[in-house]
């Protein structure tokens, strides 16, 4: 059955809303956890850590596939194996349960169903003057995904407990999730590509020795690192003086930030330039987060500040994923794009844990948001002043098993 490209982009926008619960809902998860077991903000995040580098390595993996098999069994595949994962948290009773359930399994299947293998289905069905605005339209399903979903785990979490909130989301993937992907999540023509058309691995090398996708690999390091703030946000609330419910608002003001600005900067790419819109968001990120290491007098001016530090995070990663596909092309998007988000889940996974060590150290978020803010800045720098998206690179080489007899 053949769907409209309309349809193909409602749908990756549901499935990219439900299956960004793994990992925009853990600062909900993180107190509770923690509390219940009697660990430190230090070990009660490693579950989140397992869970950034399974969806780094995921991302790789299934992004690969993707170009090799099309998108659908990718999706699907992932939106199971993540369902699964959050019903064994369910029934975690330890750390290294926890750390297999939510953070490996859970982790890889968000590089199956994620923000990488859905903005390549949906770079596919449109076209560059389109494109830009069409992959923000995904990524403002990420960020959305807190502002419906947070509240609704949030009180599961406070009239039962953390197990409930994992098992209705489980619930949630394989009952909701699933059948709307099977519906809608279909590659164009819904094809997958044929082998002779397949690229091989060693393909990428010249695009990952060009100093300008250099750049954009180590900015989107950066832009991993600050996602800390996304999984310690009602910690930062209740360092800065303000009540559990204020960080749960916190969590839900990111999200509808995030969802604006991710369509603004999308629009803004389409008609004045991928490079220059990507180190403005760079820029709003770090001066944000330089502002939200101070003391906040009122819940008021935290949100706003929470917003312009994080809220251009989606834009970033939008306009980047677009960047990428367009540099290499359909056949190489997937293994490129998860070569470049598997970077982003290093930074994903140091990030939240450097944050915890510091808070345990010094008993303050503050000075690694500064340091944070300074990083945002620079990576904002050389975007602007360096990357240079108009070098032609090579083809890619097609596997040599695929060359036609």
């Amino acid at each position: 059955m053949k769907s409209s490209r309309t349809t193909v982009l409602l749908v990756c926008a549901a499935i990219v809303t439900i299956t960004s619960i793994s990992m925009n809902s853990f600062s909900l998860f993180l107190r509770p956890i923690e509390a219940g077991f009697g660990w430190s903000r230090t070990v009660a995040t490693v579950p989140y850590m397992f869970g950034m580098l399974g969806w780094g390595v995921g991302g790789v993996v299934f992004g690969k596939l993707a170009d090799d098999y099309g998108t659908r069994p990718i999706i699907l595949g992932g939106i199971l194996l993540m369902a699964a994962g959050f019903l064994g948290m369910s029934w975690s009773q330890n750390l290294w349960q926890l750390s297999l359930t939510f953070g490996i399994m859970a982790g890889l299947a968000k590089g199956a169903c994620g923000l990488v293998i859905i903005s390549l289905l949906v770079a596919k069905h449109y076209d560059a003057k389109r494109r830009g605005l069409a992959v923000s339209v995904v990524q403002t399903a990420s960020p959305l995904s807190p502002l419906f979903f947070s509240p609704v785990i949030y009180f599961l979490i406070i009239t039962f407990d953390w197990r409930a909130a994992a098992l209705a989301s489980a619930g949630l993937l394989a009952l909701v999730a699933f059948p709307v992907a099977w519906f809608g999540a279909r590659d164009p023509g819904d094809a997958a590509t044929t082998r002779r058309n397949r690229a091989s691995w060693a393909s990428c090398l010249p695009y990952l020795r060009d100093r300008s996708m250099l750049l954009m690999f180590a900015a989107r390091f950066s832009c991993g690192l600050a996602l800390f703030q996304s999984v310690h946000l009602v910690g930062i609330a209740l360092s800065k003086g303000f009540d559990p419910a204020t960080g749960a608002i916190a969590v839900a003001v990111f999200g509808g930030a995030a969802a604006a600005s991710a369509l603004l900067f999308g629009w803004l790419s389409d008609r004045y330039g991928r490079t220059q819109v990507l180190a403005l968001t760079y820029l709003m990120r770090g001066l944000g987060t330089l502002v939200l290491a101070l003391d906040m007098p009122n819940e008021t001016l935290f949100f706003i500040v929470v917003a312009l530090a994080m809220g251009p995070t989606f834009g970033t990663i939008a306009v980047q994923n677009v960047m990428f596909y367009e540099i290499v092309g359909p056949r190489l998007a997937g293994l490129v794009m998860g070569l470049s988000f598997i970077v982003h889940q290093i930074g994903s996974a140091a990030g939240p844990m450097l944050a915890s060590i510091a808070f345990d150290v010094t008993g303050s978020y503050d000075g690694f948001m500064m340091a944070m803010g300074v990083i945002l800045l620079i990576s904002a720098l050389l975007i602007y002043s360096t990357v240079n998206l108009d070098t032609r690179l090579p083809e890619p080489v097609l596997s040599p098993s695929a060359t036609p007899s």
